[in-house]
């Protein structure tokens, strides 16, 4: 899969065979959909659809065009990392 590939070339594990979605660790399940959809991109929390294994969001890749992979990527890999600290005042 290309965005999987894309993903490992920055350092980001991914998992999907299907073709359809792609499954990406993250540190901050809430945060990483937050900052992915401030980066313009909506992606399903992983709580919906596992079990028992740590934070992940579920990316739904069929409808991508092969122009969207690499600004995908680069937007995943900034959001699947620690959260920022936020500063106030």
């Amino acid at each position: 899969d290309a965005l999987v590939h894309a993903l490992a070339e920055r350092g980001v594990a991914a998992y999907g065979r299907s073709g359809m979605n792609v499954w990406v660790p993250v540190s901050d399940e809430t945060g990483a959909v937050a900052r992915l959809l401030h980066a313009g991109w909506a992606v399903a929390p992983g709580a919906r659809f596992r079990l028992d294994t740590p934070p992940a969001v579920r990316l739904t890749v069929s409808p991508l065009g092969a122009a969207d992979i690499g600004p995908l990527a680069d937007a995943v890999a900034a959001a699947a990392g620690p959260a920022r600290p936020v500063s106030f005042g």
